[in-house]
């Protein structure tokens, strides 16, 4: 790993001790001041500094390796650890109506109106994924956009690809959903499925396993 690689592996550290520093200065010393720091540090600083990081380092879909050279996959996942480690940082943004599907806008990620997000919904890359209008997912959901495998070639290689769920989908309780996958509009996918990278499922999918069981 690079020494630039080595340097993000601390920004989760960095991130988590600026949020503690906002909040034990706000409960000393209370204030609006104060009080707005506690978000800033929270979401607005890991936000600027992945998109600093994507201008200098534009992350790219398709395969390359962490190991050898700066993965700029790599990269953005430090930033956005903090969220991953600490999830009730994101859950609390689901309190309120379109919140979180703004919060993701932000990142860089197209979502659509009306998605509705479960309070245990998991997510691994903010900027990398395509939802469509008024589709649902269900509990405890996990999206990745990334896949991380060992190469003789390349060392360690990570492969990274945008998911995108079309309009009025329908995505189980308990789903896996990989890299690359597209669940095509009024699609079901259903409860503890687990979609591998660039899968495709289409709308009458489900029916065809129902008859295909009787």
């Amino acid at each position: 790993m690079t020494i630039l690689g080595r340097l993000m592996s601390f920004f989760p550290l960095l991130n988590l001790t600026l949020v503690i520093i906002a909040f034990f200065n706000f409960v000393f010393d209370p204030s609006a001041m104060t009080a707005l720091l506690v978000p800033v540090s929270a979401y607005a600083f890991p936000l600027v500094c992945f998109h600093i990081h994507q201008y200098r380092f534009p992350l790219k879909e398709g395969l390359s390796s962490i190991s050898r050279g700066y993965s700029p996959w790599y990269g953005s996942h430090m930033i956005q650890n903090m969220f991953l480690t600490f999830p009730a940082f994101e859950r609390f943004l689901r309190f309120i109506p379109g919140a979180f599907s703004a919060w993701l806008r932000l990142w860089g990620s197209e979502i659509g109106s009306g998605v509705h997000w479960t309070s245990q919904f998991e997510l691994s890359d903010r900027g990398l994924l395509v939802i469509g209008d008024n589709c649902v997912f269900g509990y405890d959901v996990r999206m990745t956009s990334h896949a991380v495998t060992p190469s003789a070639k390349h060392g360690m290689k990570v492969y990274v690809k945008r998911i995108r769920i079309e309009d009025n989908a329908f995505v189980g309780a308990t789903s896996r959903i990989g890299p690359g996958v597209v669940v095509e509009e009024g699609a079901l996918v259903g409860a503890v499925s687990d979609l591998f990278p660039n899968k495709i499922v289409r709308k009458n999918d489900h029916r065809k396993k129902k008859v295909a069981a009787s």
